[in-house]
Order: C-alpha cells, then sequence, then structure tokens
C-alpha cells in the first residue's frame, strides 16, 4: 500500500508539478523523540544549501544523515506559482531587521532570511542567473584555490538541467542560449517562461544603440553586458527548488531524517577541539527549556546561513574574543572574522511611465480585464494537454534579460571612481570592531575589486528589463562591510545586524553613475517609440548631490543575497573556514552555505548556493570516504 501511495505522488508530481499532502510530508520527518542518540553527520539548517548537503552525503547508505531545520514545510499551492517570485511571505522568514544605517538617512535596513525548509530557494524570485566568470576568479586570488570559475563550473552543471523555450519563442525574441558550455544534467530545472512582452524588443534595440555589449548566454561565465538568462521553474512553470530537486526525491531514504521546528543552540566540542555534537531546543521555547544534545561521529555542517551560521558559531566559543568575553562566552578559538563580512546587493527603484506603451505590457494584467481574463484562461490549460502550444502571461516572474554593467561602460570617468578607492583609509569605513587583521584582510579585497572594476568582463550595477517601465538598479559589488554579531545581553535572541550601507563613498558614487546612464538608455532613439517619462527621482533631480540624496533616501539595504559572514579566506586574512570549509582551529566542523563566500558576485546568489553546497557534499565525502577522491580542479587542502 505504502509503495503504491509513492508512485501515485511521484506520477502526479510529473503530470501536475507539485503535489503535497500531509501524510506524505510528516512521512518524511521525525519528532524529537524519534531522534537518535548518534549519526554519522548532522547538517544544521534544512535550507537551500542544506537539502543539497544533505542529500549527497545520504547517497551512501552506509552513512546516518541528520538535519535540523528552525522552519517548517511551505505547503502552500502558491508559493510554487511563478507569481509568488518575490512575495517574501512573512511566515517564512525571520522577524529581524537591521540597525538604523546613516547611509540610508538612518533607516532600518530591510532582512530577508528565510526560515522554511528549502531557505531562499522557497521564497526568491526564481531568477536563476550565475555571475562572470571573473566574480569567482576573485575568491580564487583571495588565496582560495579551486574555487575559481573552473573549479566552480563542473557544480554549476551538476545541479542544473534545461529546457530550451519554444523555437516560436525563442525565435521572435532572439532568446539564446548554449546548453554545452553551461547546462548539465541535474535536480534544478531551468527554463524560460512560455512569454515576453512585446516591448522588451524595443528595450533590447535600445541597449545596443547605447553600445551595451551582448552576449548569448550569461550562465556560461559571461555574465556582463545584456544576456538572457533563465527561470528556476520546470517545463511545467512551477518553482523548481532545494525541496523538490534535492529532498523529496531523497526523503525516502532510511539513513536521512529532518527534524523541524527546532534551534540549534551551540557545536559542542572535546578536549581536542572536535566537534562531537549538537545542542538543539523546540522552536519557540524558554532559553532555560530543556536542551537535547545529538552526537555526529564524522563531522558536522553548518548551513544555517549567512544570518546563524556565525551567530552559532559565536555562541559555540568561536569567533571574536572580545566579543565572547562581553557575552560570558569561553572562547574556544579566537577568529575575528565571525559574524564580520557582511554583503548584500542594495537596490535602487528608478520609476518611468511609458506614455506610448505597446499592447499587451505588464499593466495589461492590472488595468485591461479583458486581457487578465484570457491570460487566467491561458494558465489554467497548462494542467490539460501537454503538447497544445499556448501563450502563458503568468508562467513570467521577474522577467528573464539583465544588463550587467561593467563600470568602464557605465562612466566614463571611472579611473576617478578607481583613484578614490585605492586612496581611501580603510580604516575610516569599515566596522569599528574590525582589527588590525580584518582591515588587511579588507584591503586585499579591495585591491582586487578595483582591478576588476576596471575591466570589462564583469559588471558592477545589475539592471533588469522585461519591458516594465522603470526599474530596480541593484549595486552589485559593494566596498562596504556590515557585521552579525551577537545580542551580548541575550545570545539566544537574534543577532544584532548592521549592513552598512552606502558607508563607503564609492558605493554611491557607483550608484549616482548608475542613475545618469539609465537615463541615457531612456533618452535613445529607440525609446522614443515608447515616450518615457521618468517619475522617480524625477528630472528635476539632476546634480550629483541631490542623485547622492535620494539614493540614501529610499534605497533598500540588500535583495536578500547577503553572504559573506564565515568568509573562506586565508586566516591572516581574518578568515573563517579554508578552502577545505573546514573551520579553522578546529576539527569535525565545517561550513556550507552562501556565508563562505568571501565576495559577493554580480549575481542572484541562488545558482552560486547549489554549486558551492554541490561541491561541499564532495569535499566532506573526500574527507571520509577513502575511496572518494576529490576532482584534479578542487584540491584538498591540509589545514
Amino acid at each position: 500500500m505504502r509503495v503504491g501511495l509513492v508512485q501515485l505522488l511521484a506520477a502526479l508530481r510529473t503530470t501536475y508539478g507539485y503535489v503535497h499532502t500531509l501524510s506524505d510530508l510528516r512521512g518524511r520527518q521525525i519528532s524529537a523523540r524519534q531522534l537518535s542518540d548518534t549519526y554519522d553527520y548532522i547538517v544544521v539548517g534544512g535550507g537551500q544549501s542544506g537539502l543539497v548537503v544533505a542529500n549527497r552525503l545520504s547517497e551512501n547508505s552506509e552513512r546516518s544523515v541528520l538535519v535540523v531545520e528552525y522552519g517548517h514545510f511551505d505547503d502552500n499551492p502558491g508559493q510554487v506559482e511563478p507569481s509568488s517570485a518575490g512575495a517574501w511571505p512573512q511566515r517564512n522568514l525571520f522577524n529581524v531587521s537591521s540597525v538604523p544605517q546613516p547611509g540610508l538617512n538612518n533607516r532600518l535596513g530591510v532582512v530577508y532570511a528565510a526560515a522554511v525548509v528549502g531557505g531562499g530557494s522557497t521564497i526568491n524570485g526564481m531568477l536563476f542567473d550565475r555571475g562572470a566568470a571573473e566574480d569567482y576568479d576573485i575568491w580564487e586570488r583571495l588565496r582560495n584555490p579551486g574555487w575559481g570559475w573552473r573549479g566552480l563550473l563542473p557544480y554549476f552543471k551538476k545541479s542544473t538541467t534545461f529546457t530550451p523555450p519554444r523555437r516560436e519563442l525563442a525565435q521572435e525574441f532572439n532568446i539564446t542560449w548554449d546548453i554545452e558550455r553551461a547546462y548539465g544534467n541535474g535536480p534544478i530545472h531551468a527554463n524560460f517562461p512560455d512569454w515576453q512582452w512585446p516591448g522588451i524588443k524595443i528595450q533590447w534595440e535600445a541597449w545596443k544603440e547605447l553600445g551595451m555589449p551582448v552576449n548569448v548566454e550569461g550562465a556560461a561565465g559571461d555574465a556582463w553586458g545584456a544576456y538572457w538568462t533563465p527561470s528556476a521553474t520546470d517545463p511545467q512553470y512551477r518553482r523548481s527548488y532545494s525541496r523538490s530537486g534535492y529532498w523529496e526525491p531523497a526523503a525516502e531514504r532510511e539513513n536521512l531524517k529532518l527534524l523541524t521546528e527546532h534551534r540549534v543552540n551551540e557545536v559542542l566540542f572535546d578536549l581536542n577541539k572536535r566537534a562531537t555534537a549538537i545542542t538543539i531546543q523546540e522552536r519557540g521555547s524558554a532559553n532555560d527549556a530543556p536542551k537535547i544534545t545529538v552526537k555526529a561521529t564524522r563531522e558536522i555542517v553548518l548551513c544555517a546561513g549567512w544570518l546563524h551560521t556565525p551567530h552559532i558559531l559565536q555562541r559555540s566559543g568561536v569567533g571574536p574574543k572580545a566579543l565572547l568575553e562581553e557575552a560570558g562566552i569561553e572562547t574556544l578559538v579566537d577568529l575575528p572574522g565571525v559574524g564580520s563580512n557582511l554583503q548584500d546587493h542594495p537596490v535602487y527603484g528608478i520609476g518611468y511611465q511609458y506614455q506610448t506603451d505597446v499592447f499587451p505590457n505588464p499593466t495589461s494584467m492590472f488595468l485591461n480585464a479583458t486581457f487578465r481574463t484570457w491570460a487566467d484562461e491561458q494558465w489554467q490549460q497548462r494542467k490539460g494537454e501537454l503538447l497544445v502550444i499556448l501563450y502563458r502571461p503568468r508562467s513570467v516572474g521577474v522577467g528573464n534579460a539583465l544588463v550587467t554593467a561593467p563600470l568602464p561602460i557605465l562612466d566614463s570617468n571611472y579611473r576617478t571612481i578607481l583613484r578614490k578607492g585605492r586612496a581611501q583609509n580603510a580604516t575610516e569605513y569599515l566596522p569599528k570592531t574590525y582589527s588590525a587583521q580584518q582591515v588587511g584582510g579588507f584591503i586585499a579585497q579591495r585591491n582586487i575589486l578595483l582591478a576588476s572594476f576596471g575591466k570589462i568582463n564583469n559588471g558592477v550595477v545589475e539592471i533588469p528589463f522585461s519591458g516594465r517601465a522603470g526599474s530596480s538598479l541593484i549595486f552589485m559589488k559593494p566596498l562596504s562591510r556590515g557585521t552579525v554579531l551577537l545580542n551580548t545581553t541575550d545570545i539566544y535572541a537574534e543577532p544584532t545586524i548592521d549592513f552598512n550601507t552606502n558607508i563607503n563613498p564609492v558605493d554611491l558614487d557607483i550608484m549616482v553613475a548608475t542613475i545618469k546612464y539609465y537615463r541615457k538608455w531612456m533618452a535613445t532613439e529607440a525609446m522614443k517609440e515608447l515616450t518615457p517619462v521618468e517619475t522617480n527621482p524625477g528630472t528635476s533631480v539632476a546634480t550629483d548631490e541631490q542623485i547622492t540624496a535620494a539614493l540614501k533616501s529610499s534605497m533598500g539595504a540588500g535583495a536578500g543575497h547577503s553572504c559573506c559572514t564565515a568568509a573562506m579566506a586565508p586566516r591572516e586574512f581574518s578568515g573563517v573556514v579554508s578552502p577545505n570549509l573546514t573551520v579553522y582551529g578546529v576539527t569535525g566542523l565545517s561550513v556550507a552555505d552562501l556565508s563562505i563566500v568571501p565576495v559577493i558576485p554580480a549575481t542572484h546568489t541562488c545558482a552560486t548556493v547549489y554549486a558551492i553546497a554541490e561541491k561541499a557534499a564532495d569535499l566532506i565525502k573526500a574527507r571520509h570516504d577513502r575511496n572518494i577522491r576529490p576532482s584534479p580542479i578542487t584540491p584538498l587542502i591540509d589545514v
């Protein structure tokens, strides 16, 4: 009977997308009472990266794997629809905000940190892009061998399967891709929606008129200039994410267990500083409520994300000594970089209206009842005859065309910006908690970053376009650095988050140049067909000082791409993990989430997380299974 049910559910998923039933899901989880005392591996966090690592480690049926996740399963059918793109439901987020941000006129920075099985892949906008090769080569230049583009590309491929769009759609909109260079046969699906808004053709022409280079395929390492990028959706245009791609295919394995709605408090160590166990508590329980201790014989893998991976390390005595002493925590390893180096992609919404827009256009979904009814009818038919060619506006998420603009294209005076950055006293713009060692680590980052800013093969600002008027201007390479530090008066409360957005004046210089460049795009001959009129910040905001003031008044601190708080870097640069992803100063403990990134790449981070987690799983397997050898392009590093 059970086998029949599993087979039936698998068939339903294949036909209709995702079908989640209560009995199906409860059979895949355990309660705290069902915990074993010991597992081979404990994965802390059942978010995007944690489910990847757990899937891969449990492929060996002789290894037991426990995943502990603070969040829950989101079984809302709407969460797998394209319309969920960018909705960020509060039920799936931690309820936190940053401290006031001086660079944002002392506004609080909105914090996007997922608290749900599947993590950010469950709630993101599904735009499925990668950075340019240069973005990852920067990591390798920071003395992280094996973590450049060449070392990561096999894992980008391993995680993803690409389905080309309809031939007629591709021809009409000149959608281009390169399967051989960019994709493999992995658990996460990437494709294009079955619709593009006609106005995007005009926008493409305007970019070409302005001289923006056009690349065939951003996912093959050429994510700069203008290019198409797919969505993380399956051929039925449903969200393809860590839960559907990695958890569900592995959920019936007897050696894989998932405990939800529990907080991991600390990692415990023996006298040799080897990680041996974790302590956990039920979500919502008081700090002094009973704790459960679970042991790991091989390795504990932190996948708690940019927010809670450093938080757990700090609570466990691994972090900045002064902070730990203030909190009354005995210092096991003084690692100043734990919780520092916070980066995200600040966002500014530039507003325009098209007075002579083409029809249909994105506003037609809201303002034209006839078009909306037609679009709804088309969308409902996707569950019927799958071979019928349908035009599906509701398959569109946040869009699929990007400009990632290199600085020399944005601003002909870019060398002035570079000189300003190199001449800075770094200490003046870094968090006050930074030690001399941390300042030195940042200067190493800054020198490499500024050198890359002068190149054409990578971008500093992203401008999505999809036929809509106006856009988000997303700053992809900030020099400002923030912190995630535990609350020293209540270490189990949410940590103190400080993005330090716009603290470094170079960041604002680049954003000012971006607004000026966007206005040039809107003023091209091609755009005259749409008659664009600027609404925000408005044409009266013209000088650099006025534009800077407008940016500070309404920019967002991040785009939900926070990272880098347990950075992979040499210890003398205040790194937290080695290129093997093991935590410095201890054994039996590693990190496999986005917090290991040393410098944020110029991309939405979802695809990068899959590559990191896939590579991490290989590194962990190679440490513990002697018959498994790492790839020659991902060398093991002794620590």
